[in-house]
């Protein structure tokens, strides 16, 4: 068992110092396990938009505070397939400010590895955003992409308790099918990604 932990960081400190309190801010946040902290980030590529960095080191953020999410059963070797298979649907150029950003992927990953996602004010104001994006300025957030156009993703990655989760993702649903975990990561099955 290998501790699970979500690291959280300011992206504007001095919003943050009186926001966080009311139970919002701009943070970014990455998951911590055996020693590496995973992150998620965008550029201009259609390949994977996820990092791997020195815990509590994330760069351009600062470090506000850590959180242990649980414990995970799958091996080092298992949680770099699963962040392999996270990949396929985290791509650099699918990042969104609002609907598919680094809290997105710190709690679909915790969800993952613990079975449990992040508090919810890690993403809160993003989520607010979304709710009010018509009433925001254009120039402060990008368009918002419709239900129809997020990507669907099916693969099979291992998860925690024992169990493998074949993920089926759109804007409307997520289907989780449980089955027994092996010890081998499963064969990538690259046919099912849609992007």
């Amino acid at each position: 068992m290998a501790p699970v932990t979500l690291n959280v960081y300011d992206l504007t400190s001095q919003m943050n110092s009186w926001t966080y309190w009311c139970g919002v801010g701009v943070f970014h946040a990455g998951v911590e396990v055996y020693g590496i902290e995973y992150a998620y980030g965008g550029h201009d590529y259609d390949v994977s938009g996820i990092f791997a960095t020195r815990p509590r080191e994330a760069p351009g953020a600062a470090f506000r505070e850590s959180i242990h999410m649980g414990e995970t059963d799958l091996t080092a070797a298992q949680v770099q397939h699963l962040v392999q298979q996270m990949g396929h649907h985290y791509k650099g150029n699918k990042y969104h400010l609002l609907q598919l950003n680094c809290n997105h992927f710190a709690s679909d990953m915790c969800l993952q590895l613990t079975a449990k996602p992040v508090p919810s004010w890690v993403s809160r104001l993003a989520g607010l955003a979304v709710m009010l994006h018509c009433f925001l300025p254009g120039s402060w957030v990008p368009p918002l992409q419709t239900p129809s156009a997020m990507p669907e993703v099916q693969s099979n990655v291992p998860v925690a308790r024992g169990k493998r989760r074949a993920i089926t993702r759109d804007a409307s649903r997520q289907k989780l099918l449980d089955s027994p975990l092996s010890d081998e990561p499963p064969p990538l099955d690259m046919s099912a990604s849609r992007v």
